[in-house]
């Protein structure tokens, strides 16, 4: 399988978010092609719709973004593998999503939820997942945008990984709460390879906290 994962972690293999993708990865026993967005030359999009208009979906910029978007679109799954920054996703990794803009056109359309899009943003791609890692032990509050960004752009049944209390994946001495949990989600990776999905029983313990909240906060207050 042609897999690709965007990460959009300024801290590139040490990100706590990579460590829930590759475990991921390893449960669908796939190797994939890491974008490594901090390394690549992404520029913020101008706004200028020269994409549209005068140079038929090619961004007028000349950096990295083109050959991106291209394995973007050749690819069977993407992986966009990002932690949570201000409730959305770090800025070169945003930028990389604005910058999408010229996979679509200046027409719209209505979906089946009298939503209006612009027809293209998805070409070539079969599938979506998102894996982020949030620093807080709250899931309401904190990925709603998140959440309503991936949604919007890729379609609200795309499989998610949302890691609430993910530094603990790179604290020593926590092996006993995020062992099972990154074996969760091996078991994530391993349903989805089987059936496009991740069952529900898998998703209620990716979706539940490691430790309590108020042990979280004290360990990372101390």
């Amino acid at each position: 399988m042609n897999i690709v994962v965007i990460n959009g972690s300024p801290k590139g293999e040490n990100s706590d978010t990579m460590k829930l993708t590759r475990a991921f990865l390893d449960g669908m026993v796939e190797t994939a092609e890491i974008v490594d967005t901090m390394k690549s030359d992404i520029r913020p999009c101008k706004g200028c719709y020269s994409c549209w208009f005068k140079t038929s979906g090619k961004c007028c910029q000349k950096d990295d973004v083109a050959a991106i978007l291209e394995k973007l679109q050749t690819a069977d799954l993407v992986i966009w593998s990002t932690p949570l920054y201000c409730y959305s996703v770090p800025s070169n990794c945003k930028a990389l999503m604005d910058r999408t803009i010229s996979l679509s056109g200046p027409t719209m359309y209505v979906d089946d939820e009298g939503k209006t899009h612009h027809p293209g943003t998805e070409d070539g791609v079969k599938k979506v997942i998102l894996i982020s890692g949030c620093g807080f032990p709250d899931r309401k509050g904190n990925f709603d945008a998140l959440i309503f960004q991936f949604q919007r752009m890729f379609g609200s049944d795309i499989p998610m990984i949302l890691c609430m209390e993910a530094p603990l994946l790179s604290f020593k001495g926590t092996e006993c709460v995020t062992k099972p949990y990154l074996e969760a989600v091996r078991s994530a990776g391993m349903e989805y390879r089987q059936t496009g999905r991740i069952s529900a029983d898998t998703q209620t313990v990716l979706d539940a906290l490691m430790l309590p909240p108020d042990e979280y906060r004290k360990g990372i207050n101390g």
